[in-house]
């Protein structure tokens, strides 16, 4: 039996204009239920303004958007809009709806409760009203989604929070939402890659529609079933996933080169009459030079191939970079624990852990804008570092974007020997010409963070260090990244949450743990991630085929005591599993505000010691 689709938006000749720019001319399409949609496109295309546009935030367009009567939006935006004095818990109940607010006057009488007033009736009546408006659904659901996104504190202040953080409460916010249709802008920014890893799982369960805006290929790949491509204020619609997209794109530009091929020959004509000075005696020699005059505009100039693109870099010396028992401690925490490392020439590594386990901090001890609290960091003479901090930079606001550059380098020359201007190189990496000789004060966010990288790249760094490159930037720039970092031979160490960026540039990852602890790992994210998932099955089929006398014989490498740990492990496991499981099920059938806090406390800790354990069974399991 087909199932029935239903017709949530219709856009029928819409434009868009921002800031006197013009981002959209007279496109048409629609959403139906069971779309997840991806709009792409390079930064500035309007994208994220589509999204403004289809949430009503925007209402200054032309044409014609039609809503089915029962559509309902929940729209996570890309810059988190919140109370700095309210709550996470505050923050996530904040919408409208009676769901809502039962659940946000339940809470609110469970803290009066807490404090010694009589709420008895109150808390009875709002019990009730729980069960009529099936409330304890959403209240489970809003549990089980903090304790997933690693949220164990709900009633820390949204002021307090890092950028990681609020990316998981804002995201909260927005799946516990009663929707149809959600819409997410750059949800993978700042969330570390277990979370992305946990949101793809739940997006590609989910029934409900979708459409979002994201430069995380594999995330893509992995939830859309549609494309939606913004480029020259037009879109192209491809109905599949980005795998599909790019091979269809590809088959576009392939027919487009031979029209411009054509096209070529015929101005290459049209140019040599020309030349030969005809005069317009008739209407028709008029309208020939008119069409000729016509065609020049529409062939586009030869850009450089990034393929090609591949800076001479400085010539790294014997020693490059030496890590000499090297920690870090802030507030009594280790945040890095005792680590030895000597880097060697065309090494990539990648640097994958949890928001806050130290990966920025492990940048900074390398670059030495940090001190080591102890042990040193022994820099080569010839190794010349170049760091692109996360947090950017201040750039001269007083300069146009080619002035910049020119006061940094006037010349780039390549390995084949060729050499590229600044004007080039700004045309490889897609700054418009219009941008050149703006001043860097008038320019976007997004083609600051671009302006930033190139300023990098330009003092021919032969160890480079990229601290979440590929947050803001669009799939094209981080393309073209790519196949630099592919053809790059000095030392290359990146700090990202994009696999797909990670699987095309590294082959070695440095694993962070959070306890302080840096473990190496031969190979790709993907074969880390195929790694781990073996050894959860090890554990599962392990447990399934009770081989547990088998797993107290001596194991090569572990002491009697690490033996003994190990050999326990598993059983522990399987009982915190059991309880946590228990205790999400309890959520919809207690009613006591005592039980259900102090439940609530213990299923955080409960979760977090899962963590554990899986972390030191994967610590033992290595030396087995």
């Amino acid at each position: 039996m087909l199932k029935s689709v239903m017709n949530l938006i219709s856009i029928d000749k819409l434009s868009l204009i921002e800031s006197d720019k013009e981002l959209i001319n007279n496109v048409s399409f629609g959403v139906d239920s069971g779309d997840k949609l991806a709009l792409v496109g390079v930064n500035g295309c309007g994208k994220s303004t589509l999204l403004r546009v289809l949430t009503g935030l925007k209402r200054d367009y032309t044409g014609n958007i039609a809503k089915n009567n029962d559509l309902k939006i929940s729209y996570l935006r890309q810059k988190i809009v919140f109370n700095k004095n309210h709550t996470i818990l505050e923050h996530i109940l904040d919408s409208e709806g009676s769901i809502m607010e039962c659940i946000k006057e339940y809470h609110n009488c469970l803290d009066s409760m807490s404090k010694g007033n009589d709420e008895e009736d109150r808390f009875a009546t709002l019990s009730l009203k729980m069960e009529e408006l099936d409330a304890w659904e959403i209240e489970s659901k809003i549990k089980s989604i903090l304790g997933e996104l690693g949220i164990d504190n709900e009633n820390l202040r949204m002021s307090e929070l890092s950028g990681g953080m609020l990316k998981k409460t804002a995201l909260a916010h927005a799946l516990i939402q009663d929707y149809n249709l959600l819409l997410l802008d750059e949800p993978t920014n700042h969330l570390d890659i277990d979370t992305i890893t946990w949101l793809q799982n739940y997006l590609v369960k989910s029934k409900k529609a979708l459409i979002l805006v994201t430069h995380d290929r594999y995330f893509l790949d992995n939830i859309t079933n549609r494309i939606i491509e913004i480029d020259d204020k037009s879109i192209y619609s491809y109905n599949g996933n980005y795998s599909y997209y790019i091979q269809k794109k590809q088959e576009r530009r392939e027919s487009e080169e031979k029209s411009q091929n054509r096209l070529s020959n015929i101005l290459r004509r049209e140019t040599e009459w020309l030349a030969r000075g005809p005069k317009a005696r008739t209407s028709k020699d008029r309208g020939r030079i008119n069409r000729a005059y016509d065609m020049m505009d529409q062939v586009k100039s030869l850009e450089v191939s990034s393929s090609d693109f591949s800076i001479t870099d400085r010539r790294l010396g014997k020693k490059i970079l030496e890590l000499k028992n090297i920690s870090k401690s802030f507030d009594n925490k280790k945040i890095i624990k005792p680590f030895f490392y000597t880097f060697k020439r065309g090494e990539k590594i990648g640097i994958v852990g949890d928001n806050g386990s130290g990966k920025s901090t492990f940048l900074n001890l390398l670059t030495q804008t940090l001190p080591t609290d102890s042990g040193t960091v022994d820099k080569g003479i010839n190794t010349h570092i170049g760091y692109f901090d996360q947090m950017g930079r201040e750039l001269p606001n007083d300069l146009t974007v080619m002035n910049f550059l020119k006061s940094i380098a006037s010349v780039i020359t390549l390995d084949d020997g060729r050499s590229l201007t600044p004007t080039q190189f700004l045309e490889l990496f897609l700054f418009p010409k219009s941008l050149f000789h703006v001043l860097i004060s008038e320019i976007s966010g997004g083609e600051k963070k671009r302006l930033y990288l190139i300023s990098i790249l330009l003092t021919n760094p032969n160890f480079l260090i990229l601290d979440e490159p590929t947050n803001d930037f669009d799939i094209q720039t981080l393309t073209l990244l790519e196949d630099f970092l592919t053809d790059y031979s000095g030392c290359l160490i990146i700090v990202s949450h994009d696999r797909y960026f990670l699987d095309k540039v590294v082959d070695f990852l440095f694993i962070f743990d959070g306890d302080g602890n840096i473990k190496g790992f031969s190979g790709n994210y993907s074969d880390y991630s195929e790694y781990k998932a073996e050894q959860k099955k090890e554990i599962k089929k392990n447990k399934n085929k009770g081989v547990k006398e088998i797993n107290r014989q001596d194991k090569k490498g572990l002491t009697f005591k690490e033996q003994k740990e190990f050999d326990q492990l598993e059983n522990q496991i399987e009982i915190i599993e059991n309880k946590i499981s228990d205790l999400e099920s309890s959520f919809t059938k207690e009613t006591n505000p005592d039980v259900i806090s102090e439940n609530s406390k213990i299923y955080s800790n409960l979760k977090k010691e899962l963590t554990d354990k899986y972390t030191r069974w994967e610590e033992l399991g290595e030396k087995v």
